[in-house]
């Protein structure tokens, strides 16, 4: 072959061509498997958030501050909790008090679970902080 001659290369033939070999047929498994066993350890952490969020946002737009102390806040919440079957986050773990005329409701939690093996994961939750417009005493 001379210096300015191209290669030519023929095509695979139909025999040549196949599918997926057992080695990347098997890292595929195995990387779809990993990604299912993150998401089914993730999903019920996430809803659970999802849960907490939804009660705190509802409790606090219901509560009417004239009529009603803070304790009344608290308790409301701590039972949508319970009926709503949420276990990781309890009323004790959420600030409820009043700052600058607004009633704050602080519900900020992290989350740590196994992955596999040493493995762990976190998932933090730092949005939960609900400030409603105290009508009442301050």
């Amino acid at each position: 072959m001379q210096r300015n001659q191209t290669a030519h290369f023929k095509p695979l033939s139909r025999r040549q061509m196949r599918g997926f070999s057992i080695w990347s047929l098997s890292l595929s498994l195995l990387l779809l498997g990993g990604l299912l066993m993150l998401a089914l350890r993730i999903m019920p952490i996430y809803a659970e958030y999802l849960t907490v969020r939804d009660v705190i946002v509802r409790a606090a737009a219901q509560h009417d501050s004239e009529t009603q102390p803070l304790a009344d806040l608290s308790v409301r919440i701590a039972k949508l909790l319970k009926a709503n079957q949420v276990d990781d986050t309890s009323i004790d773990e959420i600030e409820i008090y009043r700052d600058r005329g607004f009633i704050v409701v602080d519900a900020n939690y992290e989350e740590r679970f196994p992955l596999f093996w040493i493995l762990d994961g976190v998932m933090k939750f730092d949005d939960l902080v609900i400030k409603t417009k105290s009508k009442g005493r301050t």
